[in-house]
């Protein structure tokens, strides 16, 4: 791997912890306050996630478990946010209950 290829690399796998991050704390966001254009954000960065790992999987020198791990890992992103917050509203939702 060359240097240049490196330094291309690290940048987009840092892109795409950064657009997982955002898409998480967008969709939280849109959905407290009941916002579409949050929500529309949100999927925004997840299509930025999605463009960069396509980039990585096509063009990244890494080795084939690795760009696997990739693949799932952000597919496995589209999910967490929708399921972590369905689990706080239900939490939530108990805790008057047993007071």
């Amino acid at each position: 791997m060359t240097p240049a290829m490196f330094l291309l690399t690290s940048l987009s796998l840092g892109l795409m912890v950064l657009a997982a991050g955002a898409y998480a704390l967008l969709y939280c966001v849109a959905r407290f306050k009941g916002s579409r254009a949050f929500l529309m954000l949100a999927g925004c960065a997840y299509g930025v996630l999605a463009i960069d790992t396509a980039g990585l999987l096509l063009r990244a020198p890494i080795d084939p478990p690795w760009k696997l791990l990739m693949a799932v890992s952000a597919l496995a992103y589209l999910f967490i946010p929708p399921v972590t917050w369905r689990y706080l509203q239900s939490t939530h939702r108990e805790e008057g209950v047993h007071s």
